[in-house]
C-alpha cells in the first residue's frame, strides 16, 4: 500500500473510531471562515501534531498533557475557547481534502469533549491545505503536513456575535381528552351496555376495561361505541387512549349493576276470594313469576309454611294447596341465581263451610323429579293409601277418612282428611314409591280447623327418603283426645 493511501486510510479508521455524536445530540459548532488577523491577536496559547500520531481510542501521552494543560487553563478562566483545525497535504483535490478534514475536526472535537472539556466551548475551523510540500526535493514527506492543531484563544469581537445554541422546549398543543358518554347512570336493572364516547383529535382507538375483562373500540370523527356486559355488583370502566404525541388519554366512570328482583303476579285465588270448602279444602294456586336471571327456586307460603313450586319455562304456575283454616294466608316468594328475592303481595281466602273437622293431613315434599305416597293406618289395620282412598273405593280404608290428592308430578301436596271426630289413632307415614335421589319430606298436621279454640298447625320434617330409605313413619295422632307423637326415625 503506497504512503500516503496507507495514512490516509489510518486517518479514516481514526475518525471512524471516534466521531460519534455527543450526549445532547449536537455537532460542534463550525466558526465561519478561516482565522485570520481578527482572532490572531487573541490566541493564548497553541499546539500540534501529527494525525499519524492520533491513536484509534486514546490521546498518546503527550497529548494527553496537553489537553489536561488546556482544560486547566480554560477552567480558571471561561473567556477561553478552544480552536480545533485539521492542516493537510496539497495532495489530491480540495473538495476531498476538505471533506476529510472536517471529518476528522469532529472526530478531534468529540474526543475533547470526552475529556472534559465543554463542547461549547470548542469551535471546529476549516482545513487549510499545506502547499510546501510542492518545493520539496522528495515527495514522501507529507505526512509532516497533516497535523491537528489546537488553539485557544481570548473570546473577541468575532466571537461576541456567535449565537449560542441554547435548547429549544418544543411546545406540544394542549391534550385532549376522552369523554364517556353512555351509559350515563350510576345504578342500572340492565346488564347489556351500549359504551359510546369520544375522543381527541389524533386518537385512532381506545382501550376500554371492564372489570377484569378488556377490549379495543375503533374511533371513528372523534367518537367510539361499543357493547358491553356489566356484571352484578360493582362495574368499573376504564377507557384508554393515546394522542399523536404518545400521551395517554383517559377516561373512567362506575356503574352499579343491580338486576331487577322477580316480579310474582297471582292470578288465582282472586283478592277477597271466599272458598267454600264443605266438600274439599283443596284449591289451585295460578300466577306467574318475570325474572331477568334464571330462578333458582321458588316457594308457596301457606301460613308461612313453605311449599315449594315447579315452574314452567314460561314462568307461570299451578300448584294444589290444601285450605287449612278459617283464614289462610298465601304468598308466593322466587329467589333468582343472583340471590335476589321477590315476593308476591298477600293474597288471604276466607273459608266457607268448614265442618268440625278434626284432622287433616298434607304431604310435600322438595324434588320435582319424585313421586311419594302418604299412608295412614288407623289402630284396627284399616289403611288409606292411593290404591284405597276412601271406603268407596276399597272397603279396607279408614272409615270417614279421605285421600283427596296423590299427586303424582311436582312436589305434592297429597291430602287426607277426616270429617267426623271418632276413637282411633292413627298412625302417618310416607313411601317413596318413584324416582332416583333423595329428597325431604314434610307433613303438616291440623287438629280441629273448624274450632279456632282448639285448632293446632304443627310441620313434622325434614324427613330424608330415598330408594334405598323407602317407607318412613312419621307421627301418630290420637283422637278425640288431639294428642300427637312424633315417631322416631
Amino acid at each position: 500500500m503506497p504512503p500516503r493511501v496507507a495514512y490516509l486510510f489510518l486517518l479514516a479508521c481514526a475518525a471512524l473510531s471516534i466521531a460519534a455524536p455527543s450526549a445532547a445530540g449536537e455537532r460542534t459548532a463550525i466558526y465561519p471562515g478561516t482565522p485570520g488577523p481578527e482572532i490572531a491577536s487573541y490566541i493564548l496559547f497553541e499546539t500540534a501534531f501529527p494525525l499519524n500520531e492520533l491513536l484509534p481510542s486514546e490521546w498518546t501521552p503527550f497529548q494527553q498533557r496537553e489537553i489536561s494543560d488546556f482544560q486547566e487553563r480554560m477552567k480558571k478562566d471561561p473567556r477561553i475557547f478552544l480552536l480545533v483545525q485539521i492542516s493537510m497535504d496539497p495532495i489530491g483535490s480540495k473538495e476531498d481534502g476538505g471533506g476529510l478534514a472536517l471529518s476528522l475536526s469532529h472526530s478531534v472535537a468529540e474526543r475533547l469533549r470526552e475529556s472534559g472539556i465543554r463542547q461549547d466551548r470548542i469551535l471546529i475551523v476549516a482545513g487549510v491545505t499545506d502547499e510546501r510540500l510542492f518545493d520539496m526535493p522528495r515527495w514522501d514527506g507529507f505526512a509532516g503536513l497533516q497535523k491537528v492543531i489546537l488553539r485557544g484563544l481570548q473570546g473577541g469581537p468575532w466571537l461576541t456575535g456567535r449565537e449560542t445554541a441554547v435548547a429549544v422546549r418544543v411546545e406540544l398543543p394542549p391534550e385532549g381528552s376522552i369523554r364517556i358518554l353512555e351509559p350515563n347512570v350510576e345504578k342500572t336493572e340492565h346488564s347489556m351496555h351500549i359504551l359510546a364516547g369520544t375522543a381527541g383529535e389524533g386518537v385512532d382507538s381506545v382501550s376500554i376495561s371492564v372489570g377484569q375483562e378488556g377490549k379495543t373500540a375503533t374511533v371513528y370523527g372523534g367518537k367510539f361505541e361499543v357493547p358491553i356486559t356489566l356484571r352484578n355488583g360493582e362495574n368499573r370502566i376504564v377507557v384508554t387512549g393515546l394522542d399523536p404525541y404518545g400521551r395517554a388519554l383517559r377516561a373512567s366512570r362506575t356503574v352499579f349493576y343491580a338486576p331487577p328482583k322477580p316480579t310474582i303476579d297471582i292470578s288465582n285465588p282472586p283478592r277477597g276470594m271466599v272458598a267454600d270448602v264443605s266438600r274439599s279444602p283443596v284449591i289451585t294456586v295460578r300466577g306467574k313469576i318475570e325474572s331477568r336471571n334464571p330462578l333458582r327456586a321458588a316457594y308457596l307460603l301457606q301460613n308461612d309454611i313453605p311449599i315449594h313450586l315447579s315452574v314452567r319455562d314460561d314462568g307461570t304456575f299451578e300448584q294444589t294447596a290444601a285450605l287449612m283454616t278459617d283464614e289462610d294466608v298465601l304468598i308466593v316468594e322466587a329467589e333468582d341465581r343472583e340471590g335476589r328475592t321477590g315476593v308476591s303481595e298477600q293474597r288471604k281466602i276466607g273459608v266457607r263451610g268448614i265442618a268440625d273437622r278434626p284432622l287433616m293431613a298434607i304431604l310435600h315434599w322438595d324434588e320435582d323429579d319424585v313421586d311419594l305416597d302418604l299412608h295412614v293406618v288407623d289402630d284396627l289395620d284399616r289403611h288409606t293409601w292411593f290404591d284405597a282412598p276412601n271406603v268407596f273405593e276399597d272397603a279396607n280404608a279408614i272409615p270417614d277418612g279421605k285421600l283427596l290428592l296423590d299427586n303424582r308430578k311436582g312436589f305434592g301436596p297429597e291430602v287426607f282428611t277426616m270429617e267426623k271426630t271418632i276413637k282411633g289413632v292413627f298412625t302417618f307415614s310416607v313411601d317413596y314409591y318413584r324416582g332416583k335421589k333423595a329428597c325431604r319430606a314434610y307433613l303438616t298436621v291440623v287438629l280441629f280447623a273448624g274450632s279456632p279454640s282448639r285448632k293446632i298447625v304443627q310441620v313434622f320434617g325434614p324427613i330424608v327418603v330415598s330408594p334405598n330409605r323407602r317407607k318412613v313413619e312419621l307421627v301418630r295422632v290420637t283422637l278425640p283426645a288431639g294428642t300427637m307423637l312424633e315417631l322416631k326415625h
